[in-house]
């Protein structure tokens, strides 16, 4: 028989049993927030591997499409051969019959300007959009203007959109990074961007080309004021010669451009007697006497012309 002094009470029986019960409770509850930890860091570790993977993928389509050209810069539409050729060949006596027209928004000069050359050559900068009709007029100046420093050896065409009491102009695209207009030239070098296409989505123009560089300072330093008026920084289109002269907004009145295709418009230069055609090379004239500034008067054939020098009088000093 077990000696009384050995034997446990019920009371004392019911208190370990409490006492293992927490006790394993504890454990249990102690069991449950490791796992949940591990649970958490685990879900933390997956997300950021998916997000990693996200960017990843993101950064190598960029990558994979950097250069090349977007959709709508894929079904754009050359310029044909004839209408580039009329382009690089308006007759000079068609140019000086012409002469300078009565613009009264001619390129100015900045006096405190620096001259910015590219490929030791004077640079033509022009920043516009194709959707803006504006620009559409100004590109066929300014194309028929290069076209006697110069080739065009390749151009798109383009249409502006369609606005309040003026319909979409025909015209051709100055971009280079997406639609491949090319130009060359022994005297100048020309650089063109087109920001957006003319194409809208969830209200917005799609982008096109970026300005970046000396060629964004540029920009951003002479289309706002003082060399322009508050209420038209950061318009376009916008046309810097060599650095020095500047071109704001159109020089043309751009309702002769309507109902015109692109090729009827390059088509009626030779002969010049279109009002449209007229006010185009009206206006090719006052940028050649702006670029032949800046070329030294070269070549002397072109900037010794007296369409020319009449059209160096449309440029003001700022």
């Amino acid at each position: 028989m077990q000696p009384p002094g050995d034997q446990e009470t019920p009371l004392a029986t019911s208190r370990a049993s409490k006492q293992a019960a927490r006790e394993r409770a504890a454990a249990l509850r102690a069991q449950q927030q490791a796992a949940e930890r591990r649970r958490r860091v685990l879900l933390a570790a997956v997300t950021s591997l998916v997000v990693l993977a996200i960017v990843g993928a993101v950064v190598a389509v960029a990558l994979l499409n950097r250069g090349k050209p977007s959709p709508a810069a894929a079904s754009a539409a050359r310029l044909d051969a004839a209408s580039l050729a009329a382009l690089n060949d308006v007759p000079e006596q068609t140019l000086q019959s012409a002469g300078a027209g009565d613009t009264t928004n001619g390129p100015t000069r900045a006096k405190d300007a620096t001259a910015v050359t590219k490929d030791g050559k004077p640079q033509v900068l022009y920043v516009g959009a194709e959707y803006c009709p504006y620009c559409a007029g100004l590109r066929w100046s300014t194309a028929v203007a290069l076209g006697r420093f110069g080739q065009w050896t390749s151009l798109t065409e383009g249409r502006s959109v369609k606005e309040p009491g003026l319909e979409p102009l025909a015209t051709v695209s100055f971009s280079q990074q997406n639609h491949g207009a090319a130009y060359t030239s022994d005297t100048v070098a020309f650089t063109g961007y087109e920001t957006t296409t003319s194409e809208s989505k969830n209200g917005r123009y799609v982008p096109l080309d970026t300005l970046d560089g000396a060629d964004k300072k540029l920009f951003e330093t002479y289309d706002f004021p003082p060399y322009t008026d508050e209420r038209s920084k950061g318009a376009i289109p916008f046309v810097s010669i060599g650095g020095k002269t500047f071109q704001h907004g159109g020089l043309m009145d751009i309702k002769l451009l309507e109902g015109k295709s692109a090729q009827q418009i390059a088509g009626s230069l030779k002969a010049g007697t279109d009002p449209a055609a007229k006010a185009i090379l009206e206006g090719a004239n006052v940028l050649t006497a702006a670029i032949c500034e800046q070329t030294g008067g070269k070549p002397a054939d072109v900037c010794s012309s007296k369409a020319v020098k009449d059209a160096a009088g449309k440029i003001k000093d700022k």
